[in-house]
């Protein structure tokens, strides 16, 4: 297997040969043989200092490693580093990986000549590779990395906003050239696939973390800066708020990402991708000040002293141009092509230190893994207690977060203390679909902390819980900042105007039982996750219920029967949670005064086919009876609990 690699000498150009000189030494062909690497081709515009010793690692391997400067935007060097089938040996396939490219800051005139017609050149040269080869089954693998940057956000009128989710089907947009190049590219690579010139896959690829060497050009390179510059002893001065968020993914899994789409079979490729090639690499939203904490939190506290100071000089436009950036990203083809997920931040911190020691100043000493970890048991861990709220911008969720922002439940104790009797911070994640109410909550719930005297910090995670990587993405959210969860309100919920069977379409049905059961079970799944793992172990998980439970209204099939199910998910939950020190308990809420009731005073259905206004009862109630099982020990657990209006027709007959 011939291998080249463009922006060879860059970066991810020589962790990628590493990768193919130690532990990928073998790559798939087009006929889905696995052929041993024995040439390695690092093409570059110019020479760059070498981050890896990668000659001794070829001369180990017994690679025939060359590296050939010159510039993709002149065809006869893209076809003199590929050359003709005639060139190798019969049989010996081809894999080129295009990562060169110039960055977004570049004038446009440059990346129209180097990211478009660079690539144009590229695959023109693999084509007449192909067609040189006797052998029509025989395409040469062309990865293509190309970036976020095909979409735009932050304008009034564009397809996406920061709140929403991108995905491979997020129609492209871009706001920069650079963007628009990549975009342009997508398209000819599926192209020159669908007409079997190439194998060819791409990869969007989030700002890669850390990168060792010189800061590049990216307006994003600060995402590297605040963990490299420090280490290294020097002052890193950041253009960007502390608090942006902004999508990463370490070099490894870049790395692991590229080499899983590579390596699927070309039957799989054709199958699944179809005419679409380029898919989106998993991705972490992160700032620079969590970047920060993990850098602190991983370092020895005797050696902090020894790094680089970091700085904000923040760019407000800067700032505004990476917060307009959706952050939540729809990874699932990739990840089901075999791309790993993105690490938690500060293994993104061990895993440069691991890879580039030498370019640590002297004196930088960092924790052992398991000193780490005690780290996070006696200051993060214990010294706040954290809940997640679902359908947080109103009704019960709303009230439910306001309660708790007054404190006094959580811990281990369940009083909202520890052993030795401090007071817990509180901090709490509230998600729902819409970021405003969302941002309502927050306010009433400062208000609230503050009249009691209680330390409070509250994020907010635009969240539709019926999207498997939303909700994903809002747990990697919590685990990055907070490390551990300690409740989970299941809230989020929906129904429709009572409606006969008979007359409930089939998108009605499924949407009820997908955001009332489906979700509060996708919820609680990746919640078990981060409660099992976390130090000390364990959470307790209160789930929305409702009389319906039990007991139906006419024409309420769809919210009932959920609701019915749910019950059992509960159950379950608990039981299954035992061995976790997890708790799972159901609040089952009839004639609570919300959105969902604003009908009972006017006249709700009854079992007789009469109609008749029914008596309710305060969120503020609802909350405080969640509030009362927060605050127990995990030692006690709440199963099931009904609490309803004193005078609805529930208990007794007509």
């Amino acid at each position: 297997m011939k291998v080249v690699i463009t922006g060879g000498l860059g970066f991810l150009g020589q962790t990628l040969a590493k990768a193919l000189l130690t532990t990928h030494r073998t790559l798939r062909c087009s006929n889905s043989s696995s052929q041993t690497v024995t040439s390695i081709i690092l093409a570059d515009i110019s020479q760059n200092d070498y981050l890896i010793d990668l000659h001794s690692l070829a001369a180990e391997a017994g690679v025939d490693l060359q590296v050939i400067l010159g510039d993709v935007s002149d065809m006869n060097y893209c076809k003199s580093i590929i050359g003709t089938s005639s060139d190798t040996e019969e049989g010996e396939g081809l894999s080129i990986f295009h990562l060169g490219a110039v960055m977004s800051g570049a004038p446009p005139d440059l990346a129209l000549q180097v990211n478009l017609h660079g690539t144009m050149n590229m695959l023109e040269a693999a084509r007449a590779w192909k067609e040189s080869n006797n052998d029509d089954n025989v395409r040469p693998t062309f990865l293509f990395s190309s970036a976020g940057a095909t979409l735009g956000a932050g304008h009034d009128a564009d397809w996406v906003s920061k709140e929403d989710t991108i995905s491979d089907a997020t129609r492209a947009a871009p706001h920069t050239t650079y963007g628009t190049t990549k975009a342009c590219c997508e398209l000819l690579l599926a192209d020159y696939s669908r007409r079997g010139f190439i194998d060819g896959r791409g990869v969007r690829l989030p700002t890669v973390v850390v990168r060792a060497g010189m800061p590049n050009a990216a307006v994003t390179g600060c995402y590297s800066s605040v963990i490299r510059e420090p280490l290294a002893g020097k002052e890193a001065v950041l253009p960007v708020g502390p608090d942006v968020l902004h999508g990463v993914t370490s070099f490894r899994s870049a790395i692991l990402g590229m080499l899983a789409v590579h390596e699927a079979t070309l039957e799989t490729v054709d199958a699944f991708l179809g005419f679409d090639r380029t898919v989106f690499l998993p991705t972490r939203a992160v700032s620079l000040r969590q970047l920060q904490d993990a850098l602190y939190q991983v370092v020895e506290k005797g050696s902090v002293a020894s790094l680089g100071e970091i700085k904000y000089e923040e760019d407000k436009g800067l700032s505004a141009i990476l917060e307009s950036f959706p952050t939540r990203v729809d990874a699932k083809r990739a990840v089901a092509l075999g791309a790993p997920p993105v690490p938690e931040v500060k293994d993104m911190v061990r895993e440069y230190v691991q890879e580039f020691g030498s370019a640590i100043a002297e004196g930088v000493r960092l924790n052992s893994v398991q000193a780490d970890t005690a780290l996070e048991e006696n200051t993060i861990n214990v010294s706040r207690v954290v809940a997640l709220i679902t359908g947080a911008g109103s009704g019960i969720g709303r009230a439910v977060a306001i309660r708790l922002s007054r404190g006094g439940w959580g811990g281990a104790t369940g009083k909202g203390t520890d052993d030795n009797g401090q007071v817990l911070k509180v901090s709490l994640v509230l998600a729902g679909r819409r970021p405003a109410p969302l941002q309502e909550t927050v306010l009433l719930c400062e208000k609230a902390a503050s009249d009691a005297g209680v330390e409070i910090d509250v994020l907010i995670v635009p969240t539709d819980v019926t999207k498997e990587n939303e909700v994903q993405n809002l747990m990697n959210v919590i685990e990055s900042k907070f490390h551990r969860l300690d409740l989970l309100f299941n809230n989020a919920g929906i129904n429709m105007p009572p409606t006969s069977i008979e007359k409930i379409e089939s998108n009605d049905f499924s949407r009820i039982i997908d955001t009332n059961l489906t979700a509060c079970w996708r919820v609680a799944k990746v919640t078990m996750k981060l409660m099992s793992a976390q130090h000390p172990q364990g959470g307790r998980i209160i789930n929305n219920g409702s009389i319906s439970a039990y007991s139906p209204r006419p024409g309420s099939a769809p919210y009932t029967a959920s609701k019915h199910a749910v019950l059992g998910l509960t159950k379950c939950i608990a039981l299954d949670g035992r061995p976790m020190n997890i708790t799972c308990g159901q609040i089952d809420f009839g004639n609570v005064v919300s959105d969902l009731t604003k009908n009972m005073s006017t006249g709700m259905p009854q079992a007789n086919g009469t109609m008749l206004p029914e008596p309710t009862f305060s969120v503020e109630d609802a909350a405080n009876t969640v509030y009362a099982m927060a605050a127990l020990p995990l030692t006690a657990n709440v199963l099931n609990m009904t609490v309803m209006a004193s005078g609805m027709p529930f208990v007794g007959r007509g």
